[in-house]
């Protein structure tokens, strides 16, 4: 599963198989929509832009490659 560390909290963000993102912050977790919204779980703020960057629409797969300048 993808997964980004919050460089300045420190806290795991996980995109789960149902779409939404799980944030663990020190023992406490939550999981939210990629638009911010609450689902479950203690922890309940999260950066708004690292929930988009992983829940978020994504490009498909023939839009992301880099092309050789």
């Amino acid at each position: 599963m993808p997964q980004l560390k919050h460089p300045i909290s420190g806290a795991i963000y996980t995109l789960q198989d149902d779409g939404l993102v799980e944030v663990d912050n020190n023992g406490l977790k939550g999981r939210f929509r990629f638009d911010g919204k609450h689902v479950s779980g203690e922890l309940r703020i999260a950066d708004p832009q690292m929930l988009v960057w992983l829940g978020g629409p994504q490009l498909p797969p023939e839009d992301s490659v880099r092309r050789n300048r």
